[in-house]
């Protein structure tokens, strides 16, 4: 999945193991393991380009420091109950809950971002949803037509 000029890495994703697949319109591109994973197995490391700016699909290292990856890591899908863990200091992917073939790999955008790129409404379904998503140390931005949006959708729903 990584192009050839990176260097060879054992655990750098397979695609025999995962595909990156579009999901909806909405939540765009996502990648799909293509076997069974148990939990606490590594299942990947990661690489990208190290950028000092957020954008989409990148993930942060550190604060100043993201991943830029567009092969792998950046397609991730977020949900509030994650099957996968990701240790953004070694650049490895271990699993948090067992992930059968077919099933999204799904990580908490909150887990390694301070700020996210764009906040978003939560379509997860877990027990535990948020509802709205931001990083973990911004505010939710009230003033987002989307979060306007979410907020009158909530109260409609009651």
């Amino acid at each position: 999945m990584y192009p050839e000029s990176y260097e060879y890495h054992p655990l750098y994703p397979k695609p025999e193991d995962f595909e990156i697949i579009q999901k909806d319109e909405n939540s765009g591109f996502g990648v799909i393991s293509r076997k069974a994973f148990k939990k606490g197995e590594l299942i990947a490391a990661m690489n990208g380009e190290r950028i000092d700016e957020i954008r989409q699909h990148s993930l942060q290292i550190e604060p100043g420091l993201h991943l830029y990856d567009i092969h792998f890591s950046g397609y991730f899908l977020h949900s509030c109950s994650p099957n996968v863990h990701l240790d953004m200091q070694n650049m490895l992917v271990s699993v948090v809950r067992d992930i059968k073939p077919g099933d999204y790999i799904l990580m908490d955008y909150a887990q390694t971002e301070d700020v996210l790129y764009h906040q978003f409404p939560c379509s997860c379904g877990a027990a535990n949803c948020r509802g709205w998503i931001t990083g973990r140390r911004e505010a939710i931005d009230e003033s987002d037509p989307m979060y306007q949006q979410f907020v009158q959708s909530s109260v409609a729903a009651i």
